[in-house]
């Protein structure tokens, strides 16, 4: 968890206008068990999936909302094209190998005759010199072929990560271009989801007070549960602070992100919740 050192500091402003007015300490568990918080629901991670290489959309794998695994196949572009380039890049390879292995040959046999001054230095010179440009080529070749086997591979567009696939932006039969980076969906990792919600200074304050441990420590020890607004059973328990923000937003409030399982799924982004703040024992 990140809560930002001058967090205290802040505090300490607002304390000193309101100590003089502040009731006398109680216990601040109660407090919170009488309190909810207004907050809404985030995805813990998303990603936007995008196509690399461009041609024609031929396949989509799934339906929206289908919950999808990190590699798994989700569309698929006309190959074709790539198939032939990759074809046409390995031949150039493979002779670009072939005129290595004769370049080698020839420098070490000048090489040898060189020795017994059967030929010129610069004969056997040129030889090295031939023997260089050809390894030089074969490496250019074999980066060639590595990146037509990308580019094949890439027209298979597998999920970047885990979660669940919304819409399909583009539909089978439309051509994909590559300049303006096209989403083609977006996925929502949803086994756990954040949660942000505002907690008024009033309150930070009274848990400040209420304990020498300092409200840094305390904040670590939240559990954070979330209900329907209203709703008095709780849709996912067991949250815990993962950041916030150490400055004043809207009406003296921190703005707090803490973690919650999701594994009901009930927690969809967007959902607008009742957070309950609690301290086990």
């Amino acid at each position: 968890m990140t809560v930002f050192a001058k967090l205290p500091l802040l505090l300490s402003g607002l304390l000193a206008t309101q100590i003089a007015h502040a009731e006398p300490a109680t216990d601040f568990t109660k407090m919170l068990a009488a309190e909810a918080f207004t907050g809404r629901i985030e995805p813990s991670e998303s990603a936007l999936v995008a196509n690399s290489v461009r041609g024609i959309l031929t396949a989509v794998h799934f339906k929206p909302g289908d919950t999808v695994e990190k590699g798994q196949l989700l569309f698929e572009i006309a190959s074709a094209a790539y198939e032939q380039k990759l074809a046409a890049s390995l031949a150039v390879e493979n002779r670009r190998q072939a005129e290595l292995t004769t370049a080698e040959a020839e420098a070490q046999r000048l090489a040898k005759l060189g020795t017994r001054d059967a030929v010129s230095e610069q004969a056997v010179q040129d030889a090295m010199d031939r023997l260089i440009l050809a390894k030089v080529a074969l490496q250019e070749a074999q980066a060639h072929r590595a990146l037509a086997e990308l580019e094949l591979a890439s027209t298979q567009i597998r999920a970047p990560i885990s979660g669940q696939i919304g819409l399909a932006h583009k539909q089978v039969g439309t051509y994909l271009d590559i300049e303006n980076g096209q989403a083609l969906a977006q996925i929502v990792h949803t086994d756990t989801v954040r949660v942000v919600y505002g907690m008024p200074y009033n309150s930070l304050i009274a848990l400040d007070q209420s304990t020498p441990e300092g409200l840094s420590v305390l904040m670590e020890r939240f559990q954070i549960d979330v209900h329907l607004p209203g709703d008095a059973l709780p849709l996912a328990q067991g949250g815990r602070v993962l950041f916030s923000e150490s400055v004043l937003v809207g009406e003296e409030t921190l703005r707090i992100w803490a973690e919650i399982p999701n594994l009901e799924r009930g927690l969809i982004p967007g959902l607008n919740v009742d957070v309950k703040v609690s301290l086990p024992n």
